[in-house]
């Protein structure tokens, strides 16, 4: 499971409560909290099913909701930006699906930075399959000009990768370069390589493999270009973590225009999804005794916008999903986060009234034998 190191300063500053109180209820909230703690940090594991929490940010925002700082669903504002990605169609065989945004006005500190690295890498590996369906670039914009484009470019183009000083092939970074040994494999046999560049055709990233040079990030670094590249629409869910977590960091989120022959669209898309869900079957299946009201209560405090569907249709609760959920896949999703606002504690102990052994699915261990064997 991904592990998430969390300094206490930065911590209180972001949440506005004390080292004390975060760690004394930072376990209700699913972590495990076991694996290394030191004067200045604590490292911590999470579930691998929720990517809004691999970075320090997304800890902050869903402590703030547990412990009742702030509640209800964060409304994250997206301004028209200037910036335009035209994406080529010599790309789509390979690499085809990309989401993009800009954050302005940040100011990093090493705690800042190391938690974007951190919920870089981490993202790769638990949305993007190492990176075979998400790749995540973070860039300095202020060191290239827009408009960008991302295509498919001969291996034998050059540019300097991050980390180096001189020139390299993009078929010399898959041989020599670290990452290029790590994720080489996932463009093999590719006719042509993903490249994002400028207007003035400096690299910005080779994706999934490396970035350039040329748009690191450092502590001086006020805003940033991030692309998101992949086959999979995972790619727009993975943007939206990386961006909500760097607005947590008070950086104002800007759209960028993504051109393509299918159609354009702005990103990114930050509208949550709507549900509704019963109380009864909340309260049957968690054992809850909590009218529409309360359970609406609990999930405000998880970060969720929740409202029952009125006096006359109080079993019914409409919920709004965080763009930067990439779990919530049934109502019962739901009705765990509600189990963890309202305290698992607190709910009455009971014998089970079946004595069944539970198992997978034949079906989805097949699903699961086969995603290893594509990752």
């Amino acid at each position: 499971m991904p592990v998430v190191r969390l300094y206490y300063q930065d911590m209180e500053r972001l949440i506005g409560a004390s080292r004390e109180t975060i760690m004394s209820r930072l376990a209700m909230m699913g972590a495990d909290i076991g694996k290394r703690a030191e004067e200045e940090y604590v490292d911590v594991e999470f579930f691998p099913d929720r990517p809004d929490l691999y970075s320090s940010e997304g800890v902050a925002r869903a402590m703030q909701g547990f412990l009742g700082i702030k509640t209800d669903l964060v409304s994250y504002s997206v301004s028209p930006g200037p910036v335009v990605v035209q994406v080529e169609e010599s790309i789509k065989s390979v690499r085809p699906l990309i989401g993009c945004a800009v954050v302005r006005g940040l100011e990093f500190t090493d705690e800042a930075i190391e938690s974007l690295m951190g919920l870089q890498e981490d993202l790769h590996w638990g949305l993007g399959r190492n990176r075979r369906k998400v790749a995540i670039g973070v860039h300095d914009i202020s060191r290239v000009r827009p408009p960008f484009r991302y295509f498919g470019e001969s291996p034998q183009r050059r540019f300097v990768p991050l980390d180096y000083s001189e020139e390299m092939t993009m078929e010399e970074i898959l041989h020599n370069h670290p990452k290029g040994k790590d994720y080489g494999h996932i463009l093999k046999d590719c006719p042509v390589y993903p490249l994002i560049v400028d207007a003035d055709d400096r690299v910005l990233s080779f994706p999934p493999i490396i970035n350039g040079e040329l748009t690191s990030v450092t502590e001086e670094t006020e805003d940033l270009f991030i692309d998101v590249t992949g086959t999979d629409p995972v790619v727009h869910k993975a943007l939206n973590i990386v961006v909500t977590s760097l607005a947590e960091r008070g950086g104002k989120i800007e759209s960028v225009l993504v051109k393509r022959s299918e159609g354009d669209f702005l990103s990114p898309d930050l509208s949550p999804a709507s549900w509704k869900v019963r109380t009864e079957e909340a309260n049957r299946l968690i054992g809850f005794d909590l009218t529409g009201a309360e359970l609406a209560e609990c999930l405000k405090r998880m970060r969720f916008g929740a409202v029952t569907a009125g006096e006359e249709m109080d079993d019914i609760v409409v919920v709004q999903v965080p763009a930067y959920r990439a779990d919530i896949m049934h109502s019962w999703d739901i009705f765990e986060d509600a189990a963890k606002a309202y305290g698992y504690d607190n709910l009455e102990a009971r014998l089970p009234q079946t004595v069944t052994v539970g198992r997978a699915h034949s079906s989805e261990v097949r699903k699961g034998e086969i995603r290893e064997i594509m990752a």
